[in-house]
């Protein structure tokens, strides 16, 4: 495979088989996206690089079946098919079923024990994240589904934001009895996010049937509290984890701080 990879600004097929051939291993679509980033072989990324990636894969083996330069290895793995022919390391039969990107859960993207302190409080507070570093950041303030609040010990509020969006109901927690109680939050959001960054609101919402109810209630718990011994997320879970990015606000009363410290030192 003689790809000429002098630009950096590469596809994201070509960027996908650039960091498969310098790995020189299977890898999950999350860390194919991350390494991309990391090595800045795209300029763009879009807000959702790891939808884009595992796309990318999934629509191409299912194109060109065994003609596909990737070869899917197990659930989110892939691999360059002549690797795998190379080394012979796994049978070379193809599964076609789409992946957990597939935005058909209930839960489509989550964050877990963010920090409150990086939030500005304000009348509809940004809750601010990202995908991978270099992706585009998401604003999650209208995003609707369960919260939950924590202090240094354990979480000690579970809520639903549903006729209130998710910025509203945590801004009301920072003024209610609940204010001194909690310094981080985990939210798990019901909208999708499109690339653009913005979230696709769903306009009508399928009524739960009991095993639905208990597949979100458990993928819910099992990320919130990540017991050592469960290894899936549940059924109804097919969210992206975002990490959370300071507000700017935040950020800028921080580094003024920081001067006005420095300057009565120097007093």
């Amino acid at each position: 495979m003689q790809e000429n990879y002098n630009m950096k600004d590469l596809t994201w097929k070509d960027a996908i088989i650039k960091v498969l051939q310098e790995e020189q291993r299977p890898l999950h679509y999350r860390e194919i996206a991350q390494l991309i980033a990391e090595k800045g072989y795209r300029k763009s990324l879009g807000a959702t690089p790891q939808d884009t990636v595992s796309a990318q894969l999934s629509t191409d083996v299912k194109n060109n079946s065994n003609e596909s330069v990737f070869i899917k290895v197990d659930k989110g793995i892939y691999s360059l098919r002549e690797e795998i022919i190379h080394t012979k390391a796994v049978n070379l039969s193809v599964e076609l079923e789409a992946e957990s990107t597939n935005k058909n859960g209930i839960i489509n993207s989550y964050g877990i024990y963010w920090n409150r302190e990086l939030v500005h409080w304000k009348t509809n507070p940004n809750l601010l994240g990202i995908q991978t570093q270099g992706a585009l950041e998401v604003n999650f303030q209208s995003q609707i589904g369960i919260y939950l609040l924590h202090d240094a010990r354990e979480t000690i509020y579970v809520g639903q934001a549903i006729k209130q969006t998710l910025g509203e109901r945590l801004r009301q927690h920072t003024v209610d009895r609940l204010n001194g109680r909690w310094d981080r939050f985990s939210w798990f959001g019901f909208y999708p996010v499109k690339d653009d960054g913005s979230l696709e609101s769903i306009k009508s919402t399928t009524e739960l049937s009991m095993k639905d109810l208990g597949d979100l209630l458990e993928a819910i718990l099992i990320e919130s509290i990540e017991p050592r011994q469960n290894r899936k997320q549940g059924d109804q879970f097919s969210g992206i984890e975002y990490m959370q990015k300071e507000d700017d606000i935040i950020k800028r009363r921080k580094e003024d701080q920081y001067l006005i410290d420095l300057l009565s030192k120097r007093k």
